[in-house]
């Protein structure tokens, strides 16, 4: 009969998804450097691995090495001991870690997402304090915008997820930071992981011309405010705001929105 109600998270179902992440942690350390296989072993506390058994890992890169991904040769050059196999990874293993990256990519939405509705049913008093770290308003109130150029007469981007550069700025003392976007050249999720980026600067609103579903979640389940862009440049965008003309977005835009007069890439507003 299946066991319910466990109250200890080091049981043999959290091992088991745990142990889902075997196959790219052991392809990354190998695009990191060849290794032997009791190196790999050392380093799968790093990974939270540390659980698996030795035999689990030394069958994973021999399963991997018969699918192609890695290749192995023996180090003659010991001077103890028996010669040691080392293990390199392959032309496929470096296409199969691509794969699982962009797959962990797109599952880092789902996790974030539900991390954050875990926080809005915590405690009154952690949501407190998660509130004060997340938005820090009794500070300062700054607000990103989307642009392509470094300054505040800088042209707004048509695109939250693909524009150059976010203008984190605070409204009333026009002081601002300007943050390049690591997703701008991202094969996909690109509107999520700039949300992320944004979110982790505690902005307290965001002003973009429209955000896909996903990093509208994102945005949304951390409590922040987002405002339809209106305006050429930063400077008029800000204006506007402070003048209250710009409308709360309620609702995420497409999927997906083209660029260059609609050529897609493979992003997400």
């Amino acid at each position: 009969m299946r066991r319910r109600g466990r109250q200890q998270c080091n049981g043999r179902d959290c091992n088991r998804r745990m142990g889902q992440f075997l196959d790219p942690a052991l392809l990354l350390l190998l695009k990191q450097a060849p290794a032997h296989g009791y190196t790999l072993l050392n380093r799968m506390a790093e990974f939270g691995l540390d659980f698996l058994a030795p035999t689990v890992i030394y069958r994973a890169l021999r399963e991997m090495e018969e699918r192609g991904w890695i290749s192995s040769t023996w180090n003659e050059e010991e001077t103890q001991g028996p010669p040691r196999r080392v293990y390199a990874l392959a032309p496929a293993g470096r296409a199969i870690l691509d794969c699982c990256i962009a797959q962990l990519q797109s599952t880092q939405q789902v996790l974030e997402y539900l991390l954050a509705l875990h926080d809005e049913l915590a405690p009154d008093d952690v949501a407190l304090a998660t509130n004060s770290t997340s938005i820090p308003e009794e500070v300062t109130m700054r607000v990103v915008i989307p642009a392509n150029g470094a300054n505040l007469d800088a042209p707004t981007s048509p695109i939250f997820g693909r524009s150059q550069m976010f203008i984190l700025v605070d409204p009333e003392t026009l002081e601002f930071e300007a943050l390049r976007n690591p997703a701008l050249d991202a094969p996909g999720g690109a509107g999520v992981q700039a949300a992320q980026t944004v979110l982790q600067y505690g902005v307290g609103a965001v002003i973009a011309p429209s955000l896909g579903p996903n990093a509208f979640r994102v945005i949304q389940a951390a409590g922040i405010p987002v405002y339809r862009m209106e305006g050429a440049t930063v400077r008029d965008v800000l204006a506007a705001f402070k003048a209250g003309q710009l409308t709360r977005l309620e609702s995420p835009g497409d999927d997906h929105i083209g660029i260059g007069g609609g050529r897609r890439r493979g992003g997400r507003g």
